[in-house]
């Protein structure tokens, strides 16, 4: 039995001295690899400051296939590579990662919402659409993030209610439920459907429009200066009225936007004279010169040229304003009895108007852009009611 034992003893050392062998071997060779790995972004570093970037791109490319412990490396990566406008490349990093069979649920489903990005950032919209209803439908944790991506899609290809139903089921997390911008965003999608309405004399479904505006935004500007055209369409002058007191109460910079309507009603229910003290004391809470044009424009219907110059004149020893001097240079061209020397104010009239002419009327409170026309969305920052009036105020 001793020499049994000592048999057994021996043969047990021996299988774990071979089982040792293996293992130290299996672990040269994975460390080797690994050299290997650092190696290449060694390599693949250098040709970035060397200004190289494609051969990086591939460098990197055949780390990736050679490691898979650096998804998050890549992920980045790609990122990068997509905020230095090389798009091209940051999808190539992003498919190759997305390819490999070893990577994890987590980090699949952040590649996906990487390669939508770059597909969107090149334009490659139906395979972003794609890829991130993909994602949709297998309900994970990513799909808040696919949802805000396919409103960017939707909202590009102005494909309304699809923006709309993102958003509706985006308000429904509670991270999300009370984000003004995308609720701000989503009564938008309605105002768009509202006014494609219209244009098809459709004014009923409009206003049914603009009412789902509000389940977004209660008091959203633009869906009001809907309805406000849907009741004066109507003939609701009563019911424009009190939507239009209630726009001008909440943003008395858009006063001066309000005017056309607020004449047209008062026009058809035949109380201009309620419209000239209306005037009156908006003039007196806004400081907007068109607010003083409107006035002059309505003595004169009123009260004649005359009456229409002299309030002008008033308003100008009060504090000049170029518009004001260009209305009451017109007046006195056409009334002789105001001034003799009228061929000349004419020509006067014309060389100050051009220079009013060339002035902005619309700021985007978020990036600054300056237009002449009311843009809902910013066309140099693409976000949603930031742009408002040029006021005397702004410009002082």
């Amino acid at each position: 039995m001793d020499g049994l034992g000592i048999y057994l003893l021996l043969l047990l050392a021996i299988a774990c001295g071979w089982l040792l062998g293996r293992v130290r071997r299996s672990s040269r060779r994975k460390r080797r690899p690994s050299h290997d790995v650092f190696s290449d972004y060694f390599v693949g570093l250098n040709y970035l400051l060397n200004d190289e970037p494609d051969e990086a791109i591939d460098t990197f490319i055949n780390s990736l296939e050679a490691t898979g412990d650096t998804p998050e490396t890549h992920l980045a990566l790609g990122a990068l590579l997509r905020r230095r406008g090389k798009v091209d490349k940051a999808i190539k990093v992003h498919q190759a990662l997305l390819a490999r069979p070893d990577v994890s649920r987590e980090f699949s489903d952040s590649t996906r919402l990487q390669l939508a990005t770059d597909y969107i950032s090149a334009g490659l919209l139906d395979r972003a659409e794609r890829l991130l209803n993909d994602l949709l439908n297998e309900d994970t944790p990513a799909k808040w993030d696919a949802l805000r991506h396919l409103i960017t899609i939707y909202q590009t290809e102005k494909e309304w209610e699809n923006a709309i139903a993102c958003s509706t089921r985006l308000l429904t997390n509670s991270a999300f439920k009370r984000d003004a911008e995308l609720r701000t965003a989503a009564a938008h999608y309605c105002c768009e459907l509202a006014e494609l309405r219209i244009a098809q004399n459709q004014y009923q479904a409009a206003k049914d429009q603009a009412r789902r505006a509000f389940t977004f935004d209660r008091k959203h500007r633009r869906a009001s200066m809907i309805l406000v055209k849907v009741e004066h369409h109507f003939g609701n002058y009563a019911a424009a009225l009190k939507e239009l007191a209630r726009i001008q109460s909440s943003s008395p910079e858009f006063t001066s936007q309000l005017l056309p309507q607020f004449e047209a009603c008062y026009r058809h229910l035949g109380r201009m004279a309620d419209y000239e003290l209306l005037l009156h004391k908006f003039s007196q809470q806004v400081a907007d010169v068109k607010l003083v044009l409107a006035l002059a424009e309505l003595k004169q219907s009123l009260y004649g040229n005359a009456a229409a110059a002299e309030f002008l004149a008033e308003k100008l020893r009060e504090q000049p304003n170029l518009a004001a001097i260009v209305e009451l240079l017109r007046l006195q061209a056409v009334d002789a009895t105001i001034t003799p020397d009228s061929a000349t104010i004419e020509l006067l009239q014309q060389v100050v108007h051009k220079m009013q002419q060339r002035k902005a009327a619309f700021r985007c409170h978020h990036c600054g852009y300056e237009s002449r026309n009311l843009y809902w969305l910013c066309p140099s920052c693409k976000v949603w009611d930031k742009s408002k009036p040029i006021t005397e105020s702004d410009k002082t």
